[in-house]
């Protein structure tokens, strides 16, 4: 949370003198044009991610008969309809990657590969440990697939239970 909220006051920040430079590079005019029309494509990203998902669940479901709605795909597409929405190039860049797939997929799979990372660094890897990876209360099986019986009863025991269980 802490890293959250040093990151929102150092944006605005950041995005100003980020502005100033693009001014002093490009002109005033096409700065101003480049916060009008990332505002406008933002704005029309907004309103219409849901009900193109909507229309083409529709049409799925029309040829198909299955029409399923990409609701983190329309998610991203409002969210980053509304970073562009805000001046400034630095959120103009996180709303193209979260509104172009590719970006997407390909940011989300460098921060997933980072949590796990972190999660194999922090706590020495998946289920190593005394407790395993959720703590001392946690259900957390470990079985290789010659240890797990199906079919087979001892003495009116449950099959389903891991030989480990018993």
């Amino acid at each position: 949370m802490r890293k959250l909220s040093g990151f929102i006051l150092f944006l605005p920040l950041a995005e100003l003198v980020l502005l100033i430079a693009m001014g002093a590079a490009m002109g005033f005019l096409p700065t101003l044009l480049w916060i009008v029309a990332t505002g406008v494509w933002g704005v029309w990203l907004m309103r219409t991610a849901g009900p193109n998902a909507m229309a083409r669940a529709q049409r799925e479901m029309a040829d198909t008969g299955r029409g399923e709605i990409d609701g983190l795909g329309v998610a991203a597409n409002f969210l980053g309809g509304l970073m562009l929405l805000l001046p400034g190039p630095l959120t103009d860049l996180l709303g193209l990657v979260l509104v172009t797939p590719f970006l997407r997929r390909l940011a989300f799979g460098a921060w997933l590969a980072g949590r796990l990372q972190q999660v194999v660094v922090e706590r020495g890897g998946f289920g190593t440990g005394p407790q395993g990876p959720f703590g001392p209360d946690g259900n957390v099986y470990d079985a290789d697939p010659d240890d797990i019986r199906r079919g087979e009863s001892r003495d009116g025991d449950d099959p389903r239970r891991l030989d480990r269980d018993r």
